[in-house]
């Protein structure tokens, strides 16, 4: 079964979201963005939007290198299980189960204050929505998405067709692929959700190794469960990635370290046509390859 066409969506309660934390100073919608482009958002920038003060605790210091993770992402997650004319989560315990499973996230990210911060987010949130500032950026990032659309035709298909061939060959249960851009976003944060089989990607921008990466994320988590005695053994305590995946420094953070490794490294091969036949095979061959490699 081949992919449908994809084409560049938005969610307008994702989008409400990342229009808060605009209000919120929010400064990473300037990186690598076009002068015209970052002009266009600070003109949606307000002087005092109180309907956003709920968005300033988004930012925190558990990830050096972008402190509105894990909560922005969570945000993003948690717009799937609320119900906005009630001002409620549909299903709380649901999002709740989705964010304590999740094994990219530590403890302390997802504690007390967390739960009675979130909680208010339906009521936070239909404010953003219902309000005429929103109104009227949403009515642009409309008309970006159809220029977006145009921009990345080609695109597009090739990120079909590669994802579509990755499901052939690891057997994906994916069903459906959405990709929602927003312009405001950091063009290198990247996230994915998962819906009734639904694989969503969500970024500042469209990057086809963005898309591949997290599309392989959902496919190796597993792997890595299945052979976690093995990278448990192996100690890999020097990958080449920033210190924040590896959470508390316990087993679940080496893990999740090693899965951000292994997707990386998945990813560069697929991107240049050396998409493997099995998982497996690649796996052994990448932790051998990384025992007779000298640990510095």
């Amino acid at each position: 079964m081949e992919y449908k066409e994809l084409s560049i969506t938005n969610i307008p309660a994702i989008s409400a979201v990342y229009f808060s934390l605009l209000q919120c100073k929010y400064d990473f919608y300037s990186i690598e963005r076009d002068t015209l482009l970052i002009d266009k958002l600070r003109s949606f920038i307000i002087s005092d939007c109180r309907e956003c003060d709920f968005f300033l605790d988004v930012k925190q210091n558990t990830c050096e290198v972008y402190p509105y993770w894990p909560r922005a992402a969570m945000l993003e997650t948690a717009t799937f299980y609320i119900d906005l004319p009630q001002e409620q989560f549909v299903d709380f315990n649901a999002y709740k189960n989705s964010i304590m499973s999740a094994k990219n996230i530590s403890d302390i990210e997802r504690n007390h204050l967390f739960w009675d911060w979130i909680i208010q987010f339906p009521k936070a949130l239909k404010l953003v929505l219902q309000s005429n500032s929103f109104s009227r950026y949403l009515k642009w990032e409309n008309d970006w998405i159809v220029e977006q659309n145009l921009k990345y035709k080609k695109e597009l298909e090739r990120i079909r067709n590669i994802l579509a061939l990755c499901k052939e060959k690891f057997k994906s249960p994916i069903q459906n692929i959405q990709v929602v851009l927003n312009p405001i976003k950091c063009v290198y944060s990247a996230d994915y959700h998962l819906k009734d089989n639904n694989f969503i990607f969500c970024s500042g921008s469209l990057r086809e190794e963005a898309v591949i990466h997290e599309f392989i994320h959902y496919i190796v988590h597993p792997i890595v469960e299945n052979w976690k005695d093995e990278i448990l053994c192996c100690n890999f305590t020097n990958l080449d990635i920033d210190t924040s995946y590896y959470l508390n420094n316990d087993e679940v953070g080496i893990l999740n370290a090693f899965e951000e490794y292994m997707v990386r490294v998945l990813t560069d091969a697929i991107v240049s046509g050396n998409v493997p036949e099995t998982l497996e095979v690649f796996f052994d061959q990448e932790i051998n390859q990384f025992m007779r490699t000298p640990q510095v």
